[in-house]
């Protein structure tokens, strides 16, 4: 094992944790499907880093904040459901980048590659997820009441207007970190199927909370592994470990 891939594991350990925590907050707001659609707004970011010669990470954080900002935006002037925008906005990165990306990088772009990341961008990608954490855990009682009653968030002077676009950020950011690993096709299951997973587990808040954190680190490191093991997409095997986590959840309850 390398000193790349030993460092890519330390880095999957927090990018992964960060995932469970915001996939926590979108499964409490019913927005579970928002990391799929976001994620695809990074692809024409992505598309100009290849084609430019430049890191993809950061055209695809570019676009996802653009994206984040218009699709805050739009919705709170057009009082248009989050997932209509975001939908809207979906489908159109997605065929702007398809259209872009060069069709040999289109695979590793849809499925996340680990093999061209560099010691900046794996440290990048760490203290990104390290801020993530070290915010969620601060905010975690803001977060939650917003979640979960967004009417009494705003009666007690917490701004649903800036708490939305705090947590679309939060998404921004993880599908940032996260798509080197998994790709913008299949970020979804890193960030939802362990929180999802977890719910069906977890008996306390806080529980859920670790469960989903344990599980999105399970996923993501047993993926990782197997994938250097066995030359497979770390993405897919990802995806694979966390969908088996998933079922197992249904006759699990701690």
């Amino acid at each position: 094992m390398n000193d790349i891939f030993t460092l890519t594991l330390i880095s999957g350990v927090l990018v992964a944790a960060a995932s469970g925590l915001v996939g926590s907050f979108l499964i409490l707001r019913r927005m579970a499907l928002m990391s799929d659609a976001l994620s695809h707004v990074a692809l024409p970011g992505i598309a100009l880093g290849v084609v430019l010669h430049f890191a993809p990470i950061w055209g695809g954080l570019v676009f996802l904040f653009f994206g984040v900002t218009l699709i805050w935006l739009v919705e709170n002037k057009t009082k248009l459901a989050t997932e209509s925008v975001t939908g809207v906005m979906f489908v159109t990165a997605l065929a702007i980048g398809a259209l872009m990306i060069p069709e040999q990088d289109l695979l590793e772009a849809f499925f996340g590659s680990i093999t061209k990341l560099t010691v900046l961008q794996i440290g990048v990608q760490a203290l990104v997820a390290a801020a993530i954490i070290a915010f969620i855990l601060i905010y975690k009682k803001r977060l939650t009441l917003f979640a979960i009653a967004p009417d009494l968030s705003a009666s007690l002077k917490t701004s649903s207007f800036k708490m939305q676009f705090i947590l679309l950020a939060l998404i921004a950011l993880t599908i940032t970190i996260g798509i080197s690993f998994v790709g913008v096709l299949l970020m979804s299951a890193i960030v939802i199927i362990p929180a999802a997973a977890a719910r069906n587990m977890a008996k306390s808040f806080n529980g859920f909370l670790a469960v989903a954190v344990a599980l999105a680190i399970l996923s993501l490191i047993s993926g990782l592994l197997i994938g250097e093991a066995y030359g497979a997409n770390p993405g897919i095997m990802t995806v694979l470990v966390s969908a088996g986590l998933f079922v197992l959840s249904l006759f699990w309850r701690i």
